[in-house]
């Protein structure tokens, strides 16, 4: 049960499926009304308060006026029974009460100002009464989750980075392999082994940069498409997109290295035999 006046109430918007919340009179009069939550009102069998339904909290009765189906704030009143806080200092004493909390309604971003004048604005003399907690600044909130999200993207693209090299390796040592005639007969003709080495890596290289050159126009193409879904501004540096065909190039010419040595050590005479 929870001991809310109307002013808590209206801090925390409620929805309402039926009825409504209690009002100043109530909280005057310290009349025994109690608004709930949509499930307890589904386990507790109120379907409707055309009939006058009432809940019984200690023994005391409390006739429902209103379900409340959501709140945005304070969602722990959902699950509780909600009756004027006049009305539970009558029935069990101001000195049973748990330790009073206030819910204060703030425009956006100005929460973490009204809470650091909050305790002197009620109690000038006493600022010591009160303990203020702001909830997260929304700046700072979506900083931490847009550093959280880029650690993210980067271990991501590092994993795939790494799948990517080792595919290019494994593409360039099948391509030695199966061309070790072709390599024979240059070397036979004169190409030396760095000669040979510099073909594979070349290939590597644009294989790799390829693959940099791809994914980042798939990456540019899926920001301007969402962008223009939600109809955003598309920001893109220009940094970011000459970076990925470089670091493509860069990655085709390490994988590629063990491949292009091993082809640039191919034996004519052994070459040819096969």
């Amino acid at each position: 049960m929870v001991a809310a006046s109307p002013g808590a109430l209206a801090a925390a918007v409620p929805s309402l499926e039926q009825g409504l919340v209690h009002d100043e009179f109530a909280e005057r009069t310290a009349a025994p009304v109690a608004v709930v939550g949509e499930g307890v009102a589904r386990r507790l069998g109120i379907t409707t308060l055309e009939n006058a339904p009432a809940v019984f909290v200690g023994g005391e009765a409390f006739s429902v006026v209103g379900i409340v189906g959501d709140v945005e704030r304070k969602a722990d009143l959902l699950p509780s029974v909600v009756v004027p806080r006049s009305t539970a200092e009558r029935v069990w004493g101001a000195e049973n009460a748990a330790e009073p909390r206030m819910l204060i309604s703030t425009r956006i971003g100005a929460a973490q100002q009204v809470a650091a004048e909050a305790g002197l604005a009620l109690r000038p003399d006493h600022v010591e009464y009160f303990r203020a907690i702001a909830p997260p600044d929304p700046e700072q909130l979506r900083s931490s989750v847009g550093s959280d999200l880029d650690q993210l993207f980067l271990l991501l693209a590092s994993v795939c980075l790494v799948i990517g090299a080792v595919g290019i390796a494994n593409t360039t040592l099948v391509a030695v392999l199966e061309r070790t005639g072709e390599i024979g007969l240059r070397r036979a003709l004169g190409a030396r082994g760095r000669h040979v080495a510099g073909q594979f890596l070349a290939e590597s290289g644009a294989l790799g940069a390829l693959g940099g050159l791809l994914g980042t126009t798939a990456g540019t193409a899926t920001v301007v498409a969402v962008a223009v879904v939600r109809e955003w501004t598309p920001v893109i540096h220009p940094a970011t997109v000459a970076a990925a065909p470089v670091a493509g190039l860069a990655t085709g010419l390490l994988a590629g290295l063990c491949p292009a040595v091993r082809a640039s050590r191919v034996q004519p005479v052994e070459a040819l035999r096969r």
